[in-house]
C-alpha cells in the first residue's frame, strides 16, 4: 500500500476496508476501475484485496520490456520482510503474448 502512495489517491488507499465492505464512498473516476480480487494464502483462506486496473504499465525483464494493462492489488501490509520485493507479477502477465508489446530495451 505504501510504495503506491505516489500513484494512487490517498483516498482510496486510506478507505481499503471501507471499498471492500461495500460502504459508499466516492470513487470518483476510479470506479469503473476498482476490482475485488479474492486470494487463499497461509492462515487465510478467503481473504480479499481491492484492486486497480492500470491502463499501462511497463515491466522490464532482462533485455525486454513489457508494456501491458493490468490490474494492481494493494495489499496493506508488509510483503517482504528483508524489503527486497514490494510486488507480485502473475505468469499470465508475463507469458500471454496477445496482450502485450515485447520491445528491446535500450
Amino acid at each position: 500500500k505504501n510504495i503506491l502512495e505516489s500513484i494512487i489517491p490517498k483516498y482510496i488507499l486510506d478507505n481499503l476496508n471501507k471499498i471492500i465492505i461495500g460502504e459508499n464512498i466516492d470513487l470518483k473516476e476510479y470506479k469503473e476501475k476498482i476490482r475485488i480480487i479474492p486470494y487463499a494464502s497461509l492462515g487465510k483462506e478467503n481473504g480479499i484485496l481491492i484492486g486497480i486496473k492500470i491502463d499501462s504499465a511497463v515491466i522490464m525483464m532482462e533485455e525486454n520490456v513489457i508494456k501491458n494493462s493490468v490490474i494492481v492489488g494493494i495489499y496493506d501490509g508488509i510483503l517482504s520482510k528483508n524489503g527486497k520485493y514490494h510486488g507480485l507479477i502473475g505468469l499470465d502477465v508475463i507469458e500471454d503474448s496477445n496482450n502485450k508489446i515485447y520491445e528491446k530495451a535500450m
